[in-house]
């Protein structure tokens, strides 16, 4: 079977299951992965904007393996209120909702498909079969946290049900090419997703599982009535569905005995759901509406339920014929409507009120006109109003913010619309009426479960019933939904109808969210406001000739287009207290102004993302202002910088009572600055406004990176946009780590913008940049002991007057403290340079490496105003190129002294007058390394395990002619080793010896605990060491050169040098750090342990590795 490559067709439906999966998930993990996959997807959609697929692919999985492994923290580390195994159970099935996610994101990338089309199929298959049972399994744990276990098995019922109806029937490949069906060699089965085994598991899954969770779940009183008619309500209502559905048993295959089958199951399954119904619901729920006396209330409410199914059944099979149908109609219809009439308490003066209503559906089905379905919609009216008047009428009670009887007037003009629109849909007359009317009743349907489901209700039911059930709202949206789409395709409402139904409903739902909230009104403005380009498209109703779909995408006028975003930031401004309400929710505290000011950006950019996929998809400015506007919500989100505006609660005073504020007495978010339960109330406590210069810092920088420059341009505006960057994270850095000193603040700017110029010359190279580099660098490295002497020279800036009442005994220890932090923040700012400087200078080492050369340097033409000509820069650049040792150089040829690929690169570089940037490179490593280890000093006193932090730093380390020339490729990884070992065994040796031998302790003061602690842990350090040794002289390549003495062949000498004895030499060793790890005392020597157990483990790794290629070659 050929394989077709095309989009994937099942996007909305995996949206349906794998979406609400996503929010329960950043739910469960908290703050921490809702960060991780916010900032993913941000990043997956900037990456795809810049047609960077690879990238979006890449950071599409990283983003869901950090946040698998953000939930795998919360459950096994952070102790859930669950049994182990139950923790294991949930993240198991939350790592399967991720890996659903990362497949459905892998079918969306083409040149996967192009280049893997058996790998494509097969998660197509993993996808679709996977969504059943694992969106099943998340969204209904989810939902038990907010209903309870005891009401999850009928939420979990539904979700399969809807499962089924997305994934169980049979699928035809998105991917799998149909030349071969269009032949007549392949049948419509065998290219379907799924196969029969499928089928049959989801259809066992869908019927058996429901019911077998609530039997777990209520086990001690299953035998109750209650709990027994629960159950045949979730064991028969599924099987019911699924048999009720087109295709649902297409896994048993096809012929008389299956349709006999189908048929038995309807039947068996409709019999035992509607006793389950009747028990559960009629008796249970609503038994204090029936005033019949036992047992005729049993035989009223059986014979009402199952002659209505009757009628259902006969209808819809057309067993009896039309003509039967309507004989017998007219009577079971008004016997069913007496018996319920009586049995609900309807006096005998009413009684022709359920009659007419009877009476008026029977005559319907015959003539189909619109008169007699008036007498049905008059006497279910009649009805109706007397069993809400005499039921609740004359109760003076508050629901919500509306009084029952308004309520109840509700209640009866919503019944008109929903009892008239049926008629005019089957009598097809007044059709343009029926958009109107779906419109209006679902404002009303919103109104009324807004009040009767998020309204405050503890006054009436004590907490101890819900006022309306949650499903209900769930049920309502649905059927709103299913109307509005049916009747759309079927011509009788408009596109703009079925838009507005779409928003309305969809609205509702969330009330579900934060029912006290009310976020209806708010939702559905921001559902207006930005789905149109998805909603409103034009699309062909089924049945019509498909619209040709243009060559390009459709665009908007720019007015319409300006207008659209304005609706949007309108909708959202109209929105904000519900993004505060939502956000108070989630934080379980009022929010900061930035973070509500963030969370207002991001909203707004979410919502012109649908105007810019529709009308400006091939659009680059579009896509990045997009971008960058949330990039700036996210920045406001992560650095939260204090906002001018404080408060903004207070309604100005003006006529017709207009009060525009920013928030309200309810919703007032948290001014930014120091907490005072931290700092004091006035030692520390400030506004961290300089944070603005880091925002702003940041987002120019993402609009450089996003821009478009001409090559010939691209030196001078890189440079320039670098410079704007560094100069404000220099003024954040200097105003607020450095407040009142003037010439450190100086120093620390200056060196931000030498650092952000040197970066750009060395990567876009530009006119003179071999010759301005070198100043570059120069200067950099003056600008650090010119801040030492700087900090030292300044004044600390005074305390305030408040802080006196704090230190009455003087600052003598606090400007001491002060004087430290800032030295180490002085530190701390010159290693992150230093870092920068050495990443920027490997990849620049690692591309002449590959063989990349940068462009010819021209003159400047202020420089040939003043006589510099290209001769002098020649000069010059050859001069700084050339310039080292004699002894870095072969003799007589002027070139370096160096094996590999380094030296290849140095003459690469020594070409372009940039030899000395290897060694410049490890110089500022170094100087990192340094400055790290002084700053793991100062502020954790030496932390053993924190050179395991700061030893990959020297990853950066490059083959230099002058200070490393023996530090090829192969041997990368021995200076980080060698760094922690060296670090690790000083740091324990001054801990064992020098503190006791030669420090403040006397030998006579100690005891013999004191030196068998000593000598104990002496002990494990020397079983460390042999390790240490061999492992350093793998990673030197020393064990190579020892064995591949005589032997001609590279793969023999490969070969030789992994003996069995080095493997059994390492193997011996291992058993000593596994020893040293459970007797040690110190922190530290464990730390070292374990190095050496896992550098064993890489010996063997690599030595099998090695053996293994060598016997290939051989």
């Amino acid at each position: 079977m050929s394989s077709a490559n095309g989009p994937f067709q099942y996007n909305g439906r995996v949206a349906l299951a794998l979406l609400p999966c996503l929010a329960m998930l950043a739910g469960f993990g908290g703050t921490a992965v809702a960060s991780i996959l916010l900032v993913g997807g941000a990043a997956i959609y900037i990456l795809d904007a810049l047609r960077y697929k690879e990238g979006a692919f890449g950071a599409a999985w990283l983003t869901l393996g950090i946040a698998n492994s953000g939930l795998l923290f919360d459950a096994l580390l952070l102790g859930w209120q669950h049994s182990l195994m139950l923790s294991a159970l949930g993240f198991l099935v939350d790592a399967l909702a991720l890996a659903l996610t990362g497949l459905w994101a892998t079918l969306q990338f083409r040149f996967l498909q192009l280049q893997y089309p058996a790998v494509v199929l097969a998660f197509e298959k993993l996808l679709l079969t996977g969504c059943i049972p694992v969106s099943a399994a998340v969204i209904t744990w989810g939902l038990a946290e907010g209903v309870g276990m005891s009401n999850a098995p009928y939420f979990l019922a539904a979700v399969l049900c809807g499962g089924y109806y997305l994934f169980g029937r049979p699928l035809p490949s998105s991917f799998q090419s149909q030349r071969d069906t269009a032949l007549g060699g392949t049948s419509r089965q065998a290219s379907c997703v799924q196969d029969r085994s499928d089928g049959a598991l989801a259809f066992l899954l869908v019927v058996c599982l429901p019911a077998g969770v609530y039997c777990a779940t209520h086990l001690a009183v299953l035998l109750q009535w209650f709990h027994l008619w629960s159950l045949l309500l979730l064991g028969a209502g599924p099987l019911l569905f699924v048999t009720c559905l087109p295709d649902g048993l297409w896994w048993v295959g096809s012929g008389r005995s299956v349709d006999a089958l189908r048929r038995l199951l309807l039947l068996s399954s409709l019999a035992v759901f509607l006793a389950g119904l009747e028990g559960r619901v009629v008796f249970y729920s609503l038994g204090q509406y029936i005033h019949l006396a036992p047992p005729w209330n049993y035989l009223a409410a059986t014979l009402v339920l199952y002659g209505l199914a009757a009628l259902v059944l006969l209808h819809f099979s057309g067993a009896l014929g039309h003509e039967t149908e309507s004989m017998l109609l007219g009577p079971l219809l008004m016997i069913s409507a007496a018996l319920g009439s009586l049995a609900t308490g309807v006096p005998i003066w009413a009684l022709p009120a359920p009659l007419l209503a009877a009476a008026g559906l029977s005559m319907f089905y015959d003539t189909r006109t619109l008169r007699d379905y008036l007498l049905f919609v008059i006497g279910g009216l009649l009805t109706g109003l007397w069993f809400i008047y005499h039921h609740f009428f004359f109760l003076d009670i508050q629901l919500g913010h509306m009084h029952l009887r308004t309520l109840c007037g509700l209640i009866a003009a919503a019944f008109v619309p929903a009892a008239l629109l049926p008629g005019m849909v089957h009598a097809r007359v007044h059709t343009k009426f029926v958009g109107p009317l779906l419109v209006v009743q679902a404002m009303l349907v919103c109104v009324l479960e807004e009040q009767l489901y998020g309204g405050d209700h503890e006054d009436i039911t004590h907490n101890v019933h819900t006022m309306y059930p949650a499903y209900v709202v769930g049920v309502t949206s649905a059927v709103g939904l299913l109307v509005g789409h049916k009747l759309w395709e079927a011509g009788l409402v408009s596109e703009v109808t079925s838009y507005l139904l779409t928003c309305i409903y969809c609205a509702k739902l969330t009330m579900l969210v934060l029912p006290e909230a009310e976020l209806t009104i708010p939702a559905l403005l921001l559902l207006l406001a930005t789905t149109p380009p998805l909603l409103l498209t034009g699309r062909a109703r089924p049945g019509q000739p498909a619209r040709p779909s243009p060559s390009s995408p459709p665009r908007l006028r720019p007015g319409l287009a300006l207008a659209s975003v304005a609706l949007v930031v309108l909708a959202v401004i109209a929105a904000r207290f519900a993004v505060f309400d939502v956000a108070r929710s989630l934080l379980d505290r009022r929010p900061s102004e930035a973070l509500v000011a963030g969370l207002l950006v991001l909203c707004m950019a979410a919502g012109c993302l649908p105007l810019v996929s529709r009308y400006y998809s091939q659009s680059v400015a579009a896509k990045r202002g997009l971008m960058l506007a949330a990039a700036f919500g996210l920045l406001l989100i992560l650095l939260r910088p204090p906002l001018p505006i404080k408060g903004g609660a207070e309604c100005p005073q003006l006529p017709f009572g207009f009060c525009p504020r920013l928030w309200n007495e309810e919703h007032t978010p948290d001014h930014e600055e120091d907490d005072v339960a931290i700092y004091g109330s006035g030692l520390r406590r400030r506004e961290h406004w300089p944070l603005w210069f880091l925002v702003f810092a940041v987002f120019f920088g993402l609009a450089a990176l996003t821009s478009r420059v001409a090559a010939h341009r691209l030196a001078g505006a890189r440079l320039a946009q670098a410079a704007v960057s560094a100069g404000l994270v220099g003024a954040y850095l200097a105003l607020d780590f450095f407040p009142g000193m003037r010439m450190l603040q100086v120093c620390v700017v200056a060196s931000a913008l030498v650092v952000a110029a040197f970066m750009v010359l060395l990567q876009v190279p530009g006119q003179s940049s071999a010759v301005l580099l070198p100043l570059l660098a120069l200067t950099w490295a003056a600008t650090f002991p010119l801040a030492v002497v700087a900090q030292v020279a300044s004044a600390l800036p005074p305390l305030p007057a408040e802080a006196e009442r704090l230190f009455p005994d003087g600052f003598r220890e606090v400007d001491e403290e002060r004087r430290e932090a800032v030295r180490s923040a002085v530190l701390a700012v010159f290693a992150g340079e230093a870092l920068l400087l050495a990443f920027a200078l490997k990849l620049r080492v690692s591309g002449a490496v590959s063989g990349a050369l940068g462009p010819r340097h021209r003159v400047p033409s202020g420089a040939l105003g003043l006589g510099v000509d290209a001769s002098y820069i020649g000069k010059a650049a050859g001069f700084l190129g050339q310039c080292m040792p004699l002894y870095a150089l072969q003799p007589g040829t002027g070139k370096a002294v160096l094996q590999g690929s380094g030296g290849a690169a140095v003459q690469r570089l020594n070409n372009e007058g940039l030899a000395w940037v290897p060694t410049c490179g490890n110089l500022v490593t170094t100087a990192a390394f340094v400055l790290g280890v002084v700053l793991n000093f100062g502020f954790t006193g030496g932390d053993d395990a924190g050179i395991l932090v700061l030893a990959p730093l020297l990853l950066l380390l490059n083959q230099d002619p002058i200070l490393l020339s023996a530090l090829t490729e192969a041997r990368r990884y021995f200076p980080p080793v060698f760094a922690a070992s060296s670090y690790l065994v000083l740091s324990l040796l001054y801990q064992l010896v020098w503190v006791y031998f030669f420090g403040d302790i006397t030998l006579a003061a100690l005891d013999a605990g004191t030196v068998w602690y000593i000598t104990k842990n002496l002990l494990c350090l020397a079983a460390c060491l042999p390790s240490q040794w061999e492992l350093l002289r793998h990673l030197w390549g020393g064990r190579r050169a020892a064995g591949g003495a005589g032997i001609a062949s590279p793969a023999a000498v490969g070969v030789a040098a992994v003996t069995s004895s080095h493997v059994a030499l390492v193997l011996a060793l291992a058993p000593l750090n596994l020893l040293a790890f459970f007797l040690a005392d110190l922190g530290g020597l464990r730390v070292l342990a374990g190095l050496g157990l896992v550098g064993a483990a890489v010996q063997l790794v690599s030595m099998r590795s090695t053996r293994i290629s060598g016997m290939k070659v051989i």
